[in-house]
């Protein structure tokens, strides 16, 4: 025997032995392990292309709106106080005049600001929107599979290729689409 075949020997020996220890052989290990039948979904197709994601795209969209159309206000109003002080120039002390720009400036300043809050807390809210909508695809997408045989899933983003039979993207954006779904859209709560 050569020396590649008795080490083969004693590996299938140590794995027999090793098996029969833990009470299972070769053939009780391989009845007890499932045969994988896996499913893909195009998780952001389901996203972007379902009812809910609309809807609520639709919504942020008018909150985004209403805080532009707020902001424009209030910046048109510092316009109009700077054009304002710009006519009160000669009239004004030079130091009264400084101070009133820079009480101006500092309301800029603080518009700027409040309008970079407002940004970060409507963008915070769409990712907590795509989130819960992701998670609710996936719920949806294991329902989809499990009817079908299916045991295992992939998203379509995370798989180099696949055969179309076991791409159930379609079946779960109906049953997405199906279901009643209530995700808020306001602004999170700063604490």
């Amino acid at each position: 025997m050569t020396d590649f075949k008795k080490i083969a020997m004693g590996l299938m020996l140590s794995l027999g032995l090793a098996m029969a220890s833990y009470g299972t052989t070769p053939a009780s290990a391989q009845e007890q392990i499932p045969v994988a039948k896996a499913a893909v979904v195009d998780v952001n197709k389901v996203l972007v292309s379902s009812n809910a994601w609309k809807e609520a795209e639709d919504k942020m969209k008018q909150q985004i709106q209403s805080v532009r159309d707020q902001i424009e206000q209030r910046n048109n109003s510092l316009k109009e106080k700077a054009e304002e002080l710009k006519r009160q120039q000669a009239i004004l002390a030079p130091e009264v005049f400084q101070q009133k720009a820079a009480a101006l400036q500092q309301e800029q300043r603080q518009l700027q600001r409040e309008m970079q809050v407002t940004n970060g807390k409507l963008n915070e809210t769409l990712q907590n929107v795509r989130g819960q909508l992701k998670s609710l695809i996936v719920k949806i997408a294991v329902d989809v599979a499990s009817k079908k045989g299916m045991n295992i899933g992939f998203d379509k983003a995370n798989v180099i290729f696949f055969k179309d039979s076991i791409d159930i993207t379609d079946s779960v954006l109906t049953e997405f689409n199906a279901a009643k779904i209530e995700i808020s859209t306001e602004p999170v709560k700063q604490n």
